[in-house]
Formats: C-alpha cells, sequence, structure tokens
C-alpha cells in the first residue's frame, strides 16, 4: 500500500492542481534571466515546482495533483523531466494540461477534477507564497458551500483559484500575463450574476524584484 493511501484528508472531497511549465532550459522564468542566467532561472524554476508542491503536500489538506505545460523536450531520449517530477510526485497524481491558452487549461483541468471532486484548487508553482494556511482558507469556503473562490496576485493576476463550478464566462477575454486579468475575471462574473470569495492578495515569483522576498519564507526556500 502507497503511504498516501492511509493518509486522512481533512478536505478529502476536495483536490489542489498545481500548475507547472516543464522545466526547459531558456524557456522558463525568461524575465528572471537578466539576473539569474539561464541555468539560475531554469535552477529557480524547479525549486519553486518543488517547494509549493511539498509545502502544500505536507500539510496533508486534501490531495495533491502536478498538472504539466507539455513541451515537445517532454518524454523524449535525454530529458530529466521525468525523473525530476516523479521525485517528488507520484506518476499517477501527474496530468497534462490541455488547450489553447491558459483559461482553456484551467477550465479543462477543472473539469477534469470535477469528475472525481466535489471541488479543485489551482495554484501556480510560481506562487510561494500561497502556504498551507492559505490554502486552507479556500478549502474551508468552498466546504462551506462557495462556488468560486479566488486569491489574487498582488500583480493584477491570482495565484489561486477554487472551484464547485467552471463557468465558461470566468476565462473569457481574459489578457493572461497582463496586470488586468483579476480585473477583468470581477467583471466577468459580476456580469453573468455569479458571486465569488475573495481571499487577500499575495504574490508570486515573477520578476526579479520578488527575489528578495523568497529570504523570508516559511517553511526556508532552499538555494537553487
Amino acid at each position: 500500500m502507497n503511504q498516501k493511501d492511509k493518509i486522512t484528508y481533512q478536505y478529502a472531497r476536495g483536490t489542489v492542481a498545481l500548475y507547472a511549465k516543464t522545466p526547459v532550459l531558456g524557456q522558463v522564468k525568461t524575465r528572471m534571466q537578466a539576473v539569474l542566467g539561464l541555468e539560475g532561472a531554469l535552477s529557480l524554476h524547479k525549486a519553486l515546482i518543488r517547494y509549493v508542491f511539498r509545502n502544500l503536500e505536507e500539510a496533508c489538506l486534501c490531495p495533491m495533483q502536478l498538472w504539466i505545460a507539455q513541451s515537445e523536450a517532454f518524454s523524449k531520449p535525454n530529458v530529466s523531466h521525468d525523473e525530476y517530477f516523479l521525485s517528488f510526485c507520484n506518476k499517477k497524481d501527474i496530468y497534462f494540461q490541455n488547450g489553447m491558452d491558459l483559461g482553456a487549461k484551467m477550465a479543462f483541468t477543472a473539469r477534469q477534477v470535477l469528475k472525481g471532486s466535489d471541488y479543485v484548487v489551482l495554484v501556480g508553482s510560481d506562487c510561494a507564497s500561497v502556504d498551507a494556511a492559505y490554502l486552507e482558507q479556500a478549502l474551508r469556503a468552498l466546504e462551506s458551500g462557495e462556488q468560486i473562490v479566488i486569491g489574487p496576485a498582488e500583480d493584477g493576476g491570482y495565484v489561486l483559484l477554487g472551484l464547485r463550478i467552471v463557468p465558461d464566462c470566468l476565462f473569457a477575454e481574459v489578457p493572461w500575463g497582463e496586470s488586468e486579468v483579476m480585473s477583468i475575471t470581477r467583471k466577468n462574473l459580476t456580469a453573468a450574476g455569479l458571486s465569488w470569495f475573495e481571499l487577500e492578495p499575495r504574490w508570486d515569483v515573477d520578476r526579479p524584484q520578488d527575489l528578495p522576498r523568497l529570504a523570508n519564507l516559511e517553511p526556508r526556500f532552499p538555494a537553487y
């Protein structure tokens, strides 16, 4: 029996889906490359994925899944991506994102997870400030019946999205990667007559000025 099979989750009816890009040199954390270099940016990217996944998994709040953005390099001979992901996540819990843009991918993931769970929480792997306590706020709200829970990001996007339903309007005409993501999301939901529960804003690791904040994380962020 796998050790995870023995865990009693506090929010067993939910699932966390961690979103991550395949770690390919030169294709991840591109805004960091000017200060960290290609190798440094890749190391940071991999450290973030492992940190966020383990931090949330070890809280044992609910089951975890890893959803990977596919790359042409993934699973080809002489690459270490499979080994890297399997070093902290069981193969049965690894899935591939599917869709033309981030909104379509998240909608696909949410609908797939909701086939077997009452609610799903999507978190980005660069959202190191999303700790167990923050995740539990979202899970508690969903468990109590909230249909949509959003954790805004300080840069105008969001770091967490919790769903019991997947309304098409949620991802309509959203400029992914821009500072208007959260404001347009609010407008979409309001126009559709949908309510949502909003957590306090948190930060993600996207720009060089975000790097010093990693030193204040608890548990401690590893060297990269």
